[in-house]
């Protein structure tokens, strides 16, 4: 190879790092925070994560430790929550309340409002508190048509629990979709504000069927999205 070529090649290789580097920079880093005796945490989320991964948008990392709350999370943009009943150490209740307040964004997925129940922020933040649930099919309706999350979606047929919860005095959330059967009428899904932070949560997500439910998806995907500040999209596999 000429010395010509030989550089030419290197100047290539070298854009093409670049890109590449530029690219990864770009994504928005989820800390995926699983865990608690409750709920098919090792299996579930992987579902949501694959749809997310095909976006080509996020870089996801799972974890199992509450004491990446501390430090660890301020290297991420989306702290996304799927727990049952795990309590939070003062460090970790602070950590992660004052990652959302400076900025960060908090997606909460069914049980993480029947986590950390020893912590009043993180009630106050999240909005809700699990106070019991229902199940089987029902129809998921959308309130909010204009919210970039829920914005010119359908109502959807889900098989699912139907959370119900204890809100917070000082909870103001923006609900965006809900469900009506019978007794059974409440929200499923909402967005707020905790400081700089933008929170989205919903109440689907209990099992495999629910999770591998495309508006599920869409919906969570979207939430991602909006919660680290970015233009929403749908995840490829969804038109």
């Amino acid at each position: 190879m000429s010395r010509r070529h030989f550089l030419r090649f290197m100047v290539f290789t070298l854009v093409l790092v670049m890109f590449g580097v530029a690219q990864g920079a770009d994504r928005i880093k989820v800390l995926w925070l699983r865990g608690g005796p409750v709920h098919d945490w090792r299996n579930n989320p992987p579902i949501v994560k694959a749809v997310l991964d095909a976006t080509n948008d996020f870089e996801v990392t799972f974890t199992e430790n509450l004491d990446d709350l501390k430090e660890r999370i301020k290297q991420f943009d989306v702290l996304a929550v799927y727990t049952t009943g795990m309590t939070l150490s003062k460090e970790q209740e602070s950590g992660m309340c004052d990652f959302v307040r400076n900025g960060g964004g908090f997606v909460g997925i069914h049980s993480a409002t029947d986590s950390f129940k020893n912590s009043d922020r993180y009630w106050e933040m999240v909005g809700g508190r699990f106070a019991g649930h229902g199940g089987g099919r029902y129809t998921v309706y959308i309130y909010d048509k204009e919210h970039p999350i829920t914005k010119n979606l359908k109502a959807f047929e889900i098989e699912d629990e139907t959370y119900r919860h204890n809100f917070h005095a000082n909870a103001q959330m923006r609900s965006l979709i809900r469900m009506s059967r019978g007794n059974e009428k409440q929200s499923m899904g909402w967005v707020s504000y905790y400081g700089k932070g933008r929170l989205f949560y919903t109440g689907l997500g209990h099992g495999k069927p629910a999770c591998s439910n495309p508006s599920f998806q869409r919906i969570v995907v979207r939430a991602m999205y909006w919660a680290a500040g970015r233009e929403v999209k749908d995840p490829p596999a969804v038109k």
